[in-house]
Parts: structure tokens; C-alpha cells; sequence
């Protein structure tokens, strides 16, 4: 039923954005990787509720070409599929360190860098397509 997805989805959403407000007051490297874990779980549950309530069965892909179109605009896709790809990442690299604001993780053998203000951008996303779920109800 796309409605415990569709709640779980908010769930996870409004731990991250708890994260996120804790790190600007303790500015500290788990707040940040929490976030992007927390924020990567809200996306899975959003895109499984977005999914049962289409009607439509499949994976990210289907997803993409099926679903997201009718509901959310270019930049919010763009960014649901970062958070999920960012997450694989920090999951598989090997080296994983902060500096400052920035998250710095070894993928595919380059650095790359993740700043706080992009992983706000990133909540803010999901946060929109979350806004932008079609079903109707009351109490969720």
C-alpha cells in the first residue's frame, strides 16, 4: 500500500532535516553522512509510493520514465537520483573524511567533494517531491 511507504518517506525526510539543523549548530561529519543516509531512505519509500499509486510496477528506471514526468519537475528528479547515487557512494568508498563543510569521499578513484549547502539543496528536493505526492488523504 503506497500510504506506509508514502508516511515512512515523511519520516525519514524529517529526520534528516533534523540532522541538518543539528549540524548547524555541531558541525560535525555524521550529521552530514546521516543525512545523506536518511535522505537516500525517504527517496527508496517516496519512489515505491509514487509507484503503487501509479499503478505501475518496476524499479528506478520505470520510475523515471513513467512516473516522475507527470509529478515533479527536471531539477527534483535530478536530485532524487543524486541522493540514492551519493548514498551508494559513501557507502563503497574506501576513504571518507570532512574538512570544513565539505564531505570528501574517494569514488572510481577520484575525490570528490559534497558540500552542506548542496545536501540542504538535496533535502529541499525531497521535501518538494514529497509536497508534490498526488494522494489524497487526511492523516499521513
Amino acid at each position: 500500500m503506497w500510504k506506509s511507504d508514502f508516511i515512512e518517506a515523511k519520516y525519514h525526510l524529517a529526520v534528516a532535516e533534523r540532522m541538518m539543523a543539528g549540524y548547524a549548530e555541531y558541525p560535525e561529519k555524521r550529521f552530514l553522512v546521516g543525512v545523506i543516509n536518511e535522505a537516500a531512505r525517504a527517496v527508496s519509500h517516496l519512489i515505491r509510493a509514487y509507484l503503487i499509486y501509479d499503478g505501475v510496477r518496476g524499479g528506478l528506471d520505470d520510475f523515471l520514465k513513467k512516473v516522475a514526468p507527470k509529478y515533479l519537475d527536471d531539477v527534483i528528479i535530478e536530485h532524487l537520483v543524486k541522493v540514492l547515487e551519493i548514498e551508494r557512494a559513501q557507502k563503497e568508498s574506501p576513504v571518507e573524511f570532512a574538512r570544513g563543510d565539505k564531505i570528501i569521499l574517494l569514488i572510481r578513484g577520484k575525490y570528490r567533494f559534497l558540500t552542506a549547502s548542496r545536501i540542504g539543496e538535496f533535502v529541499k528536493s525531497v521535501n518538494g517531491a514529497v509536497s508534490a505526492f498526488p494522494g489524497n488523504f487526511r492523516q499521513v
